[in-house]
């Protein structure tokens, strides 16, 4: 059980790092193009990181806290409580968005959600059915 954790724990920041990697490179061709063409993308990438250490006097031999601690449960390491990368398309009439997250929050939080879908952080999409007014 152990080991199936890590192997997702590990596949989770792989992905997490790779689709880092795809909005970097993204947005750096998002800036020269931008100097060329004054259009603005509908498509959007943005990210957040959050690292943490904490130390438990008790030392537990599995460097997990009790139960009921929902997030920010390692302790004597370092460990990533919340890390995701979203990817927003916004037109006049359409939106979507959809987040990908990974750390010991989501294994937490999201423990009961099946396969992938532990990973889902946020999942949206949306269309205007109105020109007149804002619905």
């Amino acid at each position: 059980m152990q080991d199936k954790m890590k192997f997702r724990y590990k596949w989770c920041i792989t992905l997490f790092l790779t689709l880092s990697e795809l909005a970097v490179c993204y947005l750096a061709r998002a800036q020269t193009s931008a100097l060329k063409a004054p259009d603005i993308s509908p498509l959007s990438f943005s990210g957040y990181i959050e690292v943490y250490y904490g130390q438990d006097v008790n030392k537990p031999a599995a460097h997990t806290r009790p139960g009921f601690i929902y997030s920010h449960n390692k302790t004597g390491e370092f460990a990533v409580n919340l890390a995701y990368l979203k990817a927003s398309y916004q037109r006049q009439n359409v939106r979507a968005n959809i987040s990908l997250a990974a750390g010991s929050y989501m294994n937490a939080n999201y423990a009961a959600e099946q396969g992938v879908l532990k990973n889902v952080y946020e999942a949206d999409a949306g269309v205007k059915i109105s020109k007149r007014r804002d619905l």
